[in-house]
């Protein structure tokens, strides 16, 4: 557990450099394309692109690469494993050129889905070329990917986590720079995509060539490994993506109410992604390729403990994030997205759907660590299962709540309904498939960081009411929020010690063993 305690610590500092010039990125959007039709078109169109390469490639081919990539080190060793890895990489690079042609050229077709109707010629117009300016991004994405399965199989985590930064960084240089070059600005954030997806390529190939990759094409469809890979392919698509799939189906259906719908919700489930995407999906990147190891090595009574470390872990972090968000969400986002063209008005129509979507943060935390769990036994048909019953969960719920006073907030509200039924079905399952979970020690700690974190909303609501969030400047918004995060987090750690989480009495003690260095 310290090893991957560790790997754990360089994803999430990774990560959470990723996150913060995500929030600049985000900052810099807000201020010059606010929340205006615009912005709208372009968070659609980056939305297509990113989708497939969450799906097809960090998503599916990830979690279906490292369990038969790891197997056959374990197995057949490195020689075999090399050929297998090279193999990938070749029919992967085939496979993301055709996707992109094919993208390119329908695109018309799929932004049609989202605009048209009541928009101006010039919209879809606008939309159809950022999607294909955007969609050739899919390629350097997919090289990561990749590289990512690769890389995090041999235990190394730093370069695929840090691809990210540098995606950001294109775009801020978009946003702030290219976007000057163009009488439509928006088409400059466009190229720093691109630009971002191309720097992210290039830092993974020095790690690559460190851990022994080869680089050599080798296209090989009936190599026993590249079967059983894309025998797991399909599935994976479906069922690790699905939280995507209902982002998706959350912004077309916000594209059918008022204007900025779709914007309030990419700004939402930013934020929801900063404490996801830092804590609780750098917990699932790094146990995967352990998982699997266990797996191919039949260590059932390690694997169920790994599990269950892994979920309570992510639920320390998870449970407070949630009711953080919930009760500073005015604040946070005051702070961070009132500027230029985006008034409080949109800061409080944002915090409608960020509270809706802040009770899902939990479900989703643990569905992060749940559903790698059974790709690394290569159960697909489950994950496919629940996928299949949550996205018709999130569909129905979705247009029916889009309706009532909710609005936009009723969308997030499905994803988070969505989420509980799509994990309560993997833990039902995945209790029987492993002849029994320690429940008890999850929900046990689980009960304790519910305690803790509604000490520290009591006290992040108190603190907050000092403060005129719509009318004080920019230096005493921020000062308060600074506040509220140290108290905030000050009372939730201190609360969790008296409760002896083994969680926070990990921590204390691996900061007394520095400390008594």
């Amino acid at each position: 557990m310290p090893s991957i305690m560790r790997s754990f610590g360089v994803v999430a500092l990774s990560t959470l450099c990723s996150r913060i010039l995500g929030l600049i990125r985000d900052v810099l959007m807000a201020a010059y394309f606010g929340a205006a039709r615009t912005a709208d078109v372009f968070y659609i169109s980056f939305m297509i692109p990113n989708l497939f390469r969450r799906l097809v490639a960090e998503g599916a081919l990830t979690i279906s690469f490292i369990p038969v990539y790891t197997e056959t080190r374990i197995h057949y060793g490195e020689e075999e494993s090399m050929r297998l890895a090279q193999k990938v990489m070749t029919v992967q690079a085939i496979f993301m050129i055709l996707i992109i042609v094919t993208g390119i050229i329908l695109s018309p077709q799929i932004m049609s889905l989202f605009f048209g109707r009541n928009d101006p010629p010039e919209i879809m117009i606008l939309s159809v070329n950022l999607t294909q300016i955007m969609f050739p991004y899919l390629f350097f994405a997919g090289f990561v990917a990749f590289a990512m399965g690769f890389l995090n199989s041999r235990r190394h985590f730093f370069a695929p986590a840090i691809a990210p930064v540098l995606l950001n960084v294109g775009m801020i240089g978009g946003i702030v720079i290219l976007s000057r070059l163009f009488d439509e600005p928006v088409y400059g954030v466009a190229i720093g995509v691109l630009i971002g997806g191309f720097l992210q390529l290039l830092i993974q190939i020095p790690y690559m060539i460190k851990e022994g990759f080869v680089f050599r094409i080798s296209a090989d469809f009936t190599h026993p490994g590249i079967k059983k890979i894309f025998r797991m392919l399909a599935p994976a698509l479906f069922g690790i993506a699905i939280y995507q799939i209902n982002t998706l189906v959350s912004s077309m259906l916000a594209t059918m109410i008022p204007e900025g719908s779709v914007s309030y919700i990419y700004y939402t489930n930013r934020l929801t992604e900063l404490v996801l995407g830092v804590f609780i999906v750098s917990i699932g990147s790094v146990i995967l390729p352990e998982m699997s190891r266990l797996t191919a090595l039949d260590d059932s009574g390690k694997f169920k403990k790994l599990f269950s470390d892994s979920v309570s872990s992510a639920l320390f972090l998870a449970v407070p994030a949630s009711a953080a968000l919930i009760a500073a969400g005015i604040p946070i986002i005051s702070v961070i997205f009132m500027h230029g063209k985006f008034n409080y008005n949109d800061v409080i129509l944002t915090y409608h759907s960020l509270v809706t979507a802040s009770m899902g943060i939990i479900f989703v935390a643990a569905l992060r660590i749940t559903t790698p769990a059974f790709y690394a036994m290569k159960d697909t048909k489950t994950p496919v299962i629940s996928a299949a019953v949550s996205l018709v969960v999130n569909v129905v719920t979705g247009y029916i709540l889009m309706h009532t006073p909710l609005k936009h907030a009723g969308l997030t509200l499905a994803n988070t309904l969505s989420s509980i039924v799509q994990v309560g079905i993997l833990l039902a399952f995945l209790n029987k498939k492993t002849g029994g979970l320690d429940v008890k020690g999850i929900l046990k700690s689980f009960m304790k960081f519910v305690a803790a974190s509604a000490v520290m909303s009591a006290a992040v609501v108190w603190i907050s009411s000092f403060a005129d969030w719509p009318n004080d400047s920019f230096p005493v918004k921020l000062g308060f929020l600074v506040l509220i995060i140290f108290a905030g987090s000050g009372f939730y750690f201190t609360v969790c010690y008296i409760l002896r989480s083994t969680e926070m009495l990990y921590f204390v003690r691996k900061i007394r063993e520095r400390l008594s260095r």
